[in-house]
């Protein structure tokens, strides 16, 4: 009984998770179009960041959620997991100790430089755009077809390779230290 109440806590995680990370990625493609002519350079510049910042965090977590769910382990939220540690005990799993792990590194500075503010940022965005564009969708069935064209021109396969570089660069690592 205990390990049925262990897989449904596990998968009801990880689909939350991966709902999070899809509204972060839909907050990330709706806030490419906010790059006009008429925005100012040093807007430009501090959207490039959290762009940039808050995509390579989000291929990381997605790459890591993969990983633990086919390790069926209940899943890391990588902006929360530094904050749950105390200082006098050991990070448990190698891959997020930053004296063992080079992508530690890197995930506790995408956590220093901004993580937790831009993280939710994003997701709360990306969100409330997918809700109201279900909203549309069900009011107007015939807009599905226009939201795909949307999402074709939007997201185009280079942001998907870099994504898949990533989730599979980080599984391969991890596999190969098992």
């Amino acid at each position: 009984m205990v390990k049925k109440l262990q897989y449904l806590r596990g998968g009801v995680t990880h689909l939350f998770l991966f709902l999070v990370n899809f509204s972060v990625l839909v907050g990330i493609i709706e806030s490419l179009q906010l790059f006009t002519s008429s925005l100012p350079i040093l807007n430009a510049m501090i959207l490039s960041y959290m762009l940039c910042h808050t995509f390579v965090l989000l291929s990381i977590q997605q790459g890591i959620q993969i990983l633990e769910f086919i390790r069926m382990r209940i899943p890391t939220f990588l902006i929360a997991y530094y904050f749950e540690v105390s200082d006098q005990e050991t990070i448990k799993v190698p891959l997020f100790d930053p004296t063992k792990s080079r992508l530690a590194v890197i995930i506790l500075l995408l956590v220093i430089t901004g993580g937790p503010v831009l993280y939710p940022i994003f997701a709360i965005y990306g969100f409330l755009l997918v809700w109201g564009h279900l909203t549309i969708i069900a009011l107007d069935p015939a807009r599905i077809v226009q939201y795909f064209g949307i999402f074709l021109n939007y997201a185009p396969p280079l942001l998907l390779i870099i994504a898949a570089v990533i989730i599979g660069s980080i599984v391969m690592i991890e596999l190969k230290h098992v």
